[in-house]
């Protein structure tokens, strides 16, 4: 019983992981109406970034996290402006939709090439505060790593549904991501909501990407990445455009990985747990095609 236990509680943390990653990409969604999975790039850099100052330049962890956090938003508000909306400027209907996922899909790719020519392929150790340190309950163990990415995850669930929810510029994502010549007739700027998404949006997935890299989680390494790949059946199952949907889907789907490799015979494999997501995912829709929490409204404009 206690070895469930344990893998209940892992798997709670690591879906609060896979909810962070799809809380980025919900929160762009929902300010823009199209589908974005650039964020896998800011999983990838951020630990690196924040290895580059902490480690090697002595900074602070804190003070580190929080220019890798500057130097992300800098980078995906730039490209937003440079890159994503003169394509949706040309582009309309579908083609707006695949061609900015393409676009997204290559500089994701890119952003590997550039992390492995600049720290090597190597895992690296960014020294973070939580190390290997646990706290115990009876049997249970639950690292404070993982302590504070649950932490972490409730509170900004609760921050971007009340953005999202009770304030100005949430009801103006909404406008904009349903009709942007709607949404500028009311005098709403969609390059202002837009950056606003951006911004939030690379907060949780700079957050997402350190937790990743910390000793509890293997180091840093050129895949961490993946894990926005991962984060999609989370994404989906949580109803596409629900922030809480999100995150629940990323717990169920994080318990279920943890459960299928703790339990599952050596015989289905090592990679058997990340395999289990996406057949959850498959057997939901075919059951709930608009996901747990979904009401079946959100479309790309």
């Amino acid at each position: 019983m206690s070895d469930f236990i344990q893998l209940l509680v892992s798997g709670v943390a690591l879906g609060c992981l896979y909810g962070l990653v799809a809380l980025s990409f919900v929160i762009v969604l929902r300010a823009t109406g199209v589908f974005n999975i650039l964020q896998g790039g800011v999983v990838l850099f951020a630990p690196y970034l924040v290895y580059a100052f902490h480690v090697q330049k002595g900074l602070p962890f804190v003070v580190a996290l929080l220019i890798a956090i500057v130097i992300c938003m800098a980078a995906a508000l730039l490209i937003d402006r440079a890159v994503f909306r003169p394509i949706a400027r040309r582009a309309g209907g579908h083609g707006q939709f695949f061609a900015v996922l393409m676009v997204a899909m290559g500089l994701l790719t890119a952003s590997e090439a550039v992390v492995i020519a600049i720290w090597g392929s190597q895992p690296l150790s960014m020294d973070d505060p939580w190390g290997l340190a646990k706290v115990s309950v009876g049997s249970v163990s639950l690292t404070d790593r993982d302590l504070s990415v649950i932490g972490i995850t409730l509170v900004l669930l609760a921050a971007f549904w009340y953005l999202l929810q009770r304030t100005t510029i949430g009801v103006a994502m909404r406008a904009v991501a349903s009709d942007q010549e709607a949404a500028r007739v009311q005098g709403i700027n969609p390059a202002v909501v837009s950056g606003v998404a951006w911004v939030c949006a690379t907060v949780a997935a700079v957050l997402a990407g350190v937790m990743l890299g910390t000793e509890v989680g293997g180091g840093i390494n050129s895949t961490i990445d993946q894990v926005s790949f991962l984060a999609l059946p989370a994404l989906i199952i949580g109803g596409g455009g629900s922030v809480f949907g999100c995150v629940a889907g990323g717990v169920l789907l994080g318990i279920l990985q943890t459960l299928a490799a703790g339990y599952a015979p050596s015989s289905f494999g090592a990679g058997f747990g990340e395999f289990v997501p996406w057949v959850a995912m498959i057997l939901l829709l075919v059951v709930r095609p608009s996901g747990l929490f979904g009401s079946g409204e959100l479309r790309r404009a």
